[in-house]
């Protein structure tokens, strides 16, 4: 192999290395602000700023905060105290069991909306991607970084299924937080082929092939 060959075969093998610890299923991504969930994700940035802030406020006076602050902060406080898997299995646990699934059509009358975590718990109710939001937030909330979590919009088996979930990475390993389930997978063993990302460090991207 010439050297300048293999320069360039070990610099794609560092890249495809790379992009299996740095992104779930081990899947480049570039970037894609003109997906048709992009305007929707912009939102929920801008409103959980509001959200945000609202929390600290509750912080300071729990007596007139709000039953969905309250309990987000709750989850919150009952989070910190845990580590490890047994972490994450609580956040799971604790959105999948707070909130009822329900689709945006019969929930709000229109075909795709994505809501705040307060919002979601105040309505009770959401679907695929209203779980995960909550998720990716509070995952947030307890200390983990940016860099360790991506909301995806995956497929199963049938192309046309579309859903939502929540990847954090824990030990150098992608793990998937589902409302569909309880349990905690890896990514690889979900089932599941990603399409888009999306994170508070940039613009959503989409999946492409394995590095």
């Amino acid at each position: 192999m010439r050297p300048l060959a293999s320069l360039l075969f070990v610099f794609l093998l560092a890249i495809g290395a790379r992009a299996e610890v740095d992104e779930p299923f081990g899947f480049a991504t570039v970037p894609d602000p003109q997906n048709r969930f992009a305007q929707h994700w912009q939102g929920v940035q801008r409103q959980w700023a509001v959200e945000r802030g609202i929390l600290h406020q509750c912080r300071a006076d729990l007596a007139f905060c709000a039953p969905a602050a309250q309990r987000f902060l709750q989850i919150i406080d009952d989070t910190r105290a845990l580590s490890g898997r047994i972490r994450l299995a609580h956040i799971n646990r604790a959105i999948n069991l707070t909130i009822k699934a329900k689709d945006d059509v019969t929930n709000y009358g229109v075909g795709e909306i994505w809501t705040t975590p307060l919002a979601t718990l105040a309505n009770g109710a959401g679907d695929c991607t209203d779980y995960a939001i909550a998720k990716y937030y509070l995952l947030g909330e307890v200390g983990i970084a940016e860099n360790d979590r991506r909301l995806l919009i995956v497929s199963s088996k049938n192309p046309r299924d579309i859903h939502a979930v929540l990847a954090v990475r824990a030990e150098r390993r992608w793990l998937i937080l589902d409302n569909k389930t309880l349990a905690i997978v890896d990514a690889g063993d979900s089932g599941y082929a990603p399409l888009l990302e999306f994170t508070n460090r940039g613009r959503p991207a989409v999946c492409g092939s394995r590095s």
